[in-house]
């Protein structure tokens, strides 16, 4: 199986690799923005790259947030750098192709779509008060009175990554048996589990797959 990167693409037009750190602006929906990762400084690239293939940056929702956390060796944070350095271009979304491994192709329209339909339904919480201060800093945009359509965009991200842990934990059934019990998520207070979790479901939709 390939595998899998979250929020690495290339340029439609001219096929160039690129990292998208903003799936859209607060105010431009039709815009994202993504760096070039293949044309960072030397003194950066690395840096970066190690930061977006972390085990936070692939469970980051958005590339940014983990960009505004993360150094690079100068001890600069890596959002403020790339910003004031230029090193985030605006571009429309629609000239974005996401490739989270070399079998899968998707533009960036159709998967914000695809959220966009997941969440419509959806009550997103407000994003922390830190990542709001260090968005609009960094960017220089305000992003008060925006805040419902970047948490919508987080909510409806994790539960894509939820649906992708399920799958992936039907296929470690699938493979070891054992590890049924390891592999169930504990219940959320208060709620039942969603249908298809359990341990048990899971080992069952884990032979069937095998069949």
């Amino acid at each position: 199986m390939a595998n899998f990167t979250k929020h690495v693409g290339t340029h439609k037009g001219t096929n160039t690799r690129l990292s998208v750190a903003f799936l859209q602006l607060p105010d431009d929906e039709d815009n994202a923005l993504v760096v070039f990762s293949d044309s960072l400084p030397e003194k950066y690239h690395d840096d970066f790259m190690s930061a977006l293939e972390s085990k936070e940056g692939q469970s980051s929702a958005q590339l940014y947030e983990i960009l505004s956390r993360k150094v690079f060796h100068n001890g600069n944070t890596m959002l403020d750098t790339l910003h004031k350095e230029g090193l985030m271009k605006k571009m429309p979304v629609e000239q974005i192709i996401m490739t989270p491994n070399s079998t899968t192709q998707i533009s960036l329209v159709d998967l914000l779509e695809q959220m966009k339909n997941l969440g419509e339904n959806t009550v997103a919480p407000a994003p922390a008060p830190s990542v709001q201060q260090n968005v609009a800093e960094q960017i220089d945009m305000a992003v008060q009175g925006d805040n419902k359509k970047i948490a919508q965009n987080l909510l409806v991200q994790a539960v894509m990554l939820e649906e992708e842990a399920e799958r992936k934990r039907a296929e470690a059934i699938k493979f070891d048996p054992s590890l049924t019990d390891k592999a169930e998520k504990p219940a959320k207070k208060g709620r039942g589990r969603p249908a298809g979790t359990t341990a048990k479901a899971m080992a069952a939709r884990a032979k069937a797959t095998a069949e």
